[in-house]
């Protein structure tokens, strides 16, 4: 289906999916959007609120396995 998105939306990837021919082979994957308004997006940081609490879960997690890394290596300032 084909839209014409406003200037205050955009779309967001939210996955991506694989069909399977008759034969049963998976075809090529697709892509997955979904339509994010202006009042879900925030105006600071310009992502939506699901995105936000994504990047700080995986901001945190890469924050501790780097110092996992830096307290295991020598020679490196702590």
């Amino acid at each position: 289906m084909a839209e014409i998105l406003k200037p205050n939306e955009r779309l967001v990837c939210v996955g991506h999916t694989a069909l399977r021919a008759p034969d049963g082979s998976f075809l090529p994957s697709v892509p997955m959007y979904i339509k994010v308004g202006e009042g879900q997006i925030d105006a600071g940081t310009g992502f939506s609120s699901g995105e936000k609490d994504i990047l700080e879960d995986i901001s945190g997690l890469m924050a501790a396995k780097f110092k996992q890394y830096v307290d295991g290596v020598e020679g490196l300032p702590a």
